[in-house]
């Protein structure tokens, strides 16, 4: 069970199931068939001790915000609620004093919420498809801390989805001068340490995949000083499982950098060989 506070929203149960039941809401699909329809996907959520209060809370959350409360569901947060069980569920994972009497509290509060009719249904909402901030191919040039220029590669560029996400590989590129289109023709693949257990780092490419929507947000002045061709296609469901934020391009390196001895490793992958198909013979 992945808690991280009293609170009803405060659990990867909740994160789970209210973004794939509003997901499914904003495409058009009825309340009672998104319920149904979760209902038969996580039976194993459902059949957990530690995890099937927090399923059905959020079930009936999401149900009351589109007014569709069904009884059935509304009986079983009471049954989880008045019976005293997620409290002594609680209990068992040694929760503290003081939280359990936050918990109870917000599950008083959230029967007495939930048991009282909403004015409105919660409005669906229509998906915006963006395209990617960048092109693929642009070489993009930043400064770092220390006033130095870096290098990152757009290796891939989502048009008209969702996100917008481009797919962006950080480069050894550090220099006093501006970069060319030589330096990244020349390039390598940054590698940087990664803590896999305990006592245990190995080196991880800095490959990572960043957002249309937050590019606004970001401090970071990116400029592009040329384009190299990529021949390879990449895909935001099944290549490089890393999404990011676009200042942790600039924080990265200025952390990679500020204690280079340590966080160097000895792998060597160019940034042609992302670019470039394997030519067989």
């Amino acid at each position: 069970m992945g808690t991280w506070g009293t609170g009803i929203s405060s659990n990867d149960v909740y994160e789970d199931i209210n973004y794939e039941f509003f997901e499914l809401y904003n495409e058009g699909m009825d309340v009672h068939e998104i319920t149904k329809k979760l209902i038969q996907e996580n039976k194993e959520l459902i059949e957990s001790y530690e995890d099937q209060n927090n399923f059905w809370i959020t079930i009936a959350k999401c149900q009351w915000e589109c007014k569709a409360l069904d009884s059935e569901v509304h009986k079983k947060v009471i049954e989880i609620v008045t019976s005293g069980k997620d409290i002594e569920l609680w209990k068992e994972l040694d929760s503290s004093k003081s939280d359990l009497t936050k918990r109870k509290k917000v599950l008083d509060s959230f029967l007495t919420k939930i048991s009282e009719d909403k004015k409105s249904a919660r409005k669906r909402k229509r998906k915006v498809f963006r395209d990617a901030i960048f092109e693929k191919g642009d070489c993009l040039v930043f400064k770092l801390s220390d006033g130095d220029y870096c290098g990152a590669f757009v290796l891939e560029a989502e048009k008209n989805t969702e996100y917008g996400l481009n797919l962006i590989v950080t480069t050894d590129i550090k220099k006093t001068d501006k970069p060319t289109l030589k330096d990244f023709e020349k390039a390598k693949v940054l590698f940087g340490m990664t803590q896999q257990t305990l006592t245990k780092f190995v080196p991880r490419e800095k490959i990572s995949w960043y957002h249309a929507q937050l590019f606004k947000k970001a401090e970071t002045e990116f400029e592009i000083i040329g384009k190299l061709k990529v021949d390879k296609y990449y895909y935001s469901s099944k290549d490089y499982q890393s999404f990011s934020n676009w200042d942790n391009l600039v924080l990265f390196q200025d952390t990679f950098y500020s204690d280079y001895e340590n966080n160097k490793c000895n792998v060597n992958v160019k940034l042609s060989s992302l670019r470039k198909k394997i030519k067989w013979l």
